[in-house]
């Protein structure tokens, strides 16, 4: 799913003042380039905005489609993109975010609006979507108590994953300090879904080489296969060996 500014209409009045701020600006062909405010600071991941034209080009040059309608890849329109599962087979999908493959932050007390909000408003498009959309929980690792309250809110709202990113600040995935969530999702019988991602922003920064299009997979598709490793490698599976682990989007589908 892409966040929109509706993804924060769900944040506390006493959170409020973390509200990401969207920015655009052109670049070359008429693309629009995206990104959040988040903290007054560019945080975050946003994909670059293409015209119509520019959707249906790139469409023909790769042969898959995916020039929906924006109120469907933002879930403005649930019916929408409940439609299109419909044409297309799918009884349920598990929704992903957008935003979080990248760091958002280094400060607890917005991490912890910022999942809270996203949350909320996963839930509520669950709710539209009659259990059809189902989703991984954003919990807020800087915070370990509002992260547990996070992953157990979420289990009551339709998640099904708790997601988590291969490198989590300074931490990797076989960390101690992340027990007590795979302790929760166990009990809870919710896997942890590992999206691709990067939530060190010196790694970030390090592989945003000249060659862009090449960059991603040295920023988010190489931790991704160290992630599994380590766990596979860990005694995770023995100290958890009901908890469930899915890789999602690291092109090994």
């Amino acid at each position: 799913v892409v966040e929109c500014a509706r993804t924060w209409d769900f944040m506390d009045p006493s959170e409020r003042q973390y509200r990401p701020i969207p920015l655009e600006t052109r670049e070359e062909a008429g693309v629009r380039l995206q990104f959040w405010v988040i903290d007054g600071k560019v945080k975050g991941f946003r994909f670059p905005a293409f015209s119509a034209e520019e959707l249906a080009k790139r469409q023909q040059q790769v042969g898959r489609k995916f020039a929906d309608a924006q109120e469907s890849r933002e879930l403005g329109n649930v019916d929408m993109r409940v439609e299109h599962m419909d044409k297309t087979g799918i009884d349920v999908q598990v929704l992903h975010n957008t935003m979080f493959i990248e760091s958002a932050t280094s400060r607890a007390a917005v991490e912890v609006a910022l999942c809270k909000s996203w949350n909320r408003w996963l839930a509520d498009i669950w709710k539209q979507g009659e259990g059809r959309l189902r989703w991984s929980c954003m919990a807020p690792t800087l915070s370990m108590p509002d992260a547990l309250d996070q992953i157990r809110w979420c289990k009551e709202n339709g998640a099904c994953a708790v997601l988590m990113r291969p490198v989590e600040g300074q931490r990797l995935l076989a960390d101690p300090y992340f027990y007590p969530i795979y302790d929760e999702a166990q009990k809870l019988d919710m896997a942890i879904a590992i999206h691709i991602a990067n939530g060190n922003p010196w790694l970030t920064d390090l592989y945003d080489h000249p060659v862009r299009i090449a960059s991603t997979f040295h920023r988010f598709r190489i931790p991704t296969v160290g992630a599994f490793n380590d766990i596979i490698m860990s005694e995770i599976h023995e100290v958890f060996p009901k908890l469930r682990f899915g890789f999602i989007e690291a092109s090994a589908q």
